[in-house]
């Protein structure tokens, strides 16, 4: 049921999808300098709350859906695997916790991790559960440019579904077309503001490739909101932000 509220003429809806399935999901977030070139709040706020909202939208469970999370730039840090944390609020506040280092961008890197390092046995990956890899950049690959593709291409063969998302003009759309599995599993925000206008499509599109655990379905609920969903907790430092390259 949609319930709507009218305030200066502007209709605002916000929708949360809950998806009833076993996957494992490995998120690789793009944490170069660009991101906050503008403002942090591109990073504290808007990143960290697109990603809260995805991770958010599964039932998480060691029988259920399992999340990891890749930060990469010109290097590539592994921030928990998906074995790490076995209920929802324990993924959301990690996620809450994640800091932003900045540098390049390096995408073969970033998905040769998640292939060889997150969906493995020992770090928690599930041999009967489908893998769902959703990388998420605001540029085009920098470092290792020439093994982007490549690299999609053996990630995808070892029987991982790659979802792609790009925030700002400054992407490569066709590139990260191709890195995704199918041209349609590529999503695009112009601005980070509008990022979390894909969280829906996403949920959606990687319900349907997750297993039954037992019986599969998919909850819509729809909430009038006047403010932001986002619910992230700011937790950037000095430290950090004196990494930036």
């Amino acid at each position: 049921m949609h319930v709507c509220v009218c305030i200066e003429y502007l209709w605002i809806v916000v929708t949360d999808i809950t998806c009833e399935r076993a996957v494992d999901i490995v998120l690789v977030l793009d944490q170069s300098t660009s991101i906050v070139i503008d403002t942090y709040d591109n990073w504290d706020e808007l990143v960290l709350g697109f990603v809260k909202r995805i991770a958010g939208a599964f039932l998480i469970g060691r029988n259920q859906t399992q999340i990891g999370l890749v930060k990469f730039s010109d290097e590539i840090e592994i921030v928990f695997h998906l074995n790490t944390y076995g209920d929802r609020q324990s993924v959301l506040d990690a996620i809450g916790n994640v800091t932003i280092s900045g540098g390049d961008t390096n995408i073969a890197a970033a998905l040769r991790t998640a292939r060889e390092m997150m969906f493995t046995e020992k770090n928690g990956s599930r041999p009967e559960v489908p893998k769902i890899l959703i990388l998420l950049t605001d540029g085009t690959a920098n470092v290792e440019e020439p093994n982007t593709i490549p690299e999609a291409d053996l990630t995808k063969a070892a029987n991982i579904t790659i979802y792609t998302v790009g925030v700002t003009h400054a992407v490569d759309e066709n590139q990260l077309r191709v890195v995704a599995s199918s041209p349609d599993y590529f999503f695009f925000a112009p601005n980070f503001t509008q990022l979390s206008s894909v969280v829906q499509q996403v949920v959606e599109t990687s319900c349907k490739e997750a297993a039954t655990q037992p019986t599969a379905t998919m909850i819509t609920t729809t909430t009038a909101l006047t403010t932001p969903t986002t619910t992230t907790t700011t937790t950037t430092t000095t430290t950090s932000r004196g990494m930036l390259q």
